[in-house]
């Protein structure tokens, strides 16, 4: 990762991650540290991380957690989200959501093409199906 990608991811993360990490937290009822993991972004995708990523997960989030059992099924289930970002070539194929261990990891393309990243309804049905 070079410097501009450096503070290309920096300024994201100050400006934006905090407020989506506050937003989640209340959401769900719990602390649920959400970790970019910037090494695995080009420049390109980084400035797409807090409105095609952080928002779908957070809206995500909102639905499942829209009642108690919900709630319950994310706080036992889930204690960490994984966020890594992969090339646009091949994204629809090899994009992939994950829950082992108590971490919810999201593996996408969050800036290429629309087949390449999750929408908030198909990370909220994960989330459903897999609680």
């Amino acid at each position: 990762m070079g410097l501009q990608e450096k503070r290309a991811a920096k300024a994201i993360q100050e400006q934006y991650v905090g407020d989506y990490q506050k937003e989640i937290n209340e959401i769900v009822g719990k602390e649920l540290p959400v970790n970019i993991n910037w090494d695995t972004f080009e420049m390109d995708y980084i400035k797409f991380v807090p409105s095609v990523c952080l928002q779908r997960v957070t809206d995500a989030f909102k639905e499942v957690c829209s009642d108690d059992l919900g709630k319950e099924a994310i706080a036992e289930s889930i204690n960490s989200i994984e966020v890594y970002c992969i090339a646009n070539e091949g994204a629809e194929d090899k994009k992939e959501l994950k829950i082992a261990d108590g971490v919810f990891s999201l593996t996408a393309c969050w800036g290429g093409h629309h087949s390449g990243y999750f929408s908030d309804l198909v990370i909220r049905e994960f989330l459903e199906n897999n609680l």
